[in-house]
């Protein structure tokens, strides 16, 4: 792994979440964004030239699941929902005092489907991963199975949302799991999904 201090990658990731929301929302011309193109590219390619990340079953992301099942941080560092140092998270967070089943996350025009409003797949995929992680927290790690999402209402974009996931029971290897998910308190989304154990080793 890179000797970059975390703290440094974790600030790179949100500098570039910025910028991907700033060129998301700005309204310019293309000859105005030209230059900054520009001095984007020799950035891109000095990153590209360095050591990449092995992610198999002795590196990271098994790391990262041992952490998450002990609650120990950072969990799943590089996820695309939770991690602090992937700029396409927006990011999901641990309530505090909620566990492993109680997240917030806040939605930026970056991740707008209609105007005004999260898209859909977004909400599912918070949704599915609150609820991968409540399955998980039942003593196994899981994959999802089924998911099935009732959309109440319209998920507002630039307000705190708040998913909390629950398991109903366990039948075998499937974990069936419920959660919902709150805009400033009013429910706008329901949902069920079965999750299925895998075994720590094969995982």
């Amino acid at each position: 792994m890179s000797d970059v201090p975390l703290n440094e990658r974790r600030r790179l990731a949100q500098t570039l979440r910025e910028l991907v929301h700033q060129v998301a929302t700005v309204d310019v011309d293309d000859a105005e964004l030209g230059p900054i193109a520009a001095a984007l590219d020799p950035l891109c390619a000095r990153l590209a030239r360095e050591p990449r990340l092995v992610l198999n079953v002795s590196g990271l992301h098994s790391s990262d699941h041992a952490r998450a099942r002990s609650g120990r941080e950072p969990l799943y560092d590089r996820d695309p929902l939770v991690g602090l140092s992937n700029p396409l998270a927006p990011p999901l967070l641990r309530v505090e005092g909620g566990g492993l089943t109680e997240w917030e996350v806040t939605f930026s025009e970056t991740y707008e489907g209609h105007p005004g409003l999260v898209h859909g797949g977004y909400v599912a995929a918070v949704i599915d991963h609150v609820l991968g992680v409540t399955a998980s927290s039942s003593g196994f790690a899981s994959m999802t199975g089924t998911l099935t999402t009732v959309y109440r209402r319209p998920t507002p974009l630039n307000t705190r949302l708040v998913c909390v996931g629950s398991v109903e029971r366990v039948e075998g290897r499937k974990v069936f799991c419920k959660a919902t998910l709150e805009a400033e308190g009013e429910l706008v989304v329901e949902a069920e999904g079965v999750y299925l154990r895998v075994d720590p080793d094969r995982f």
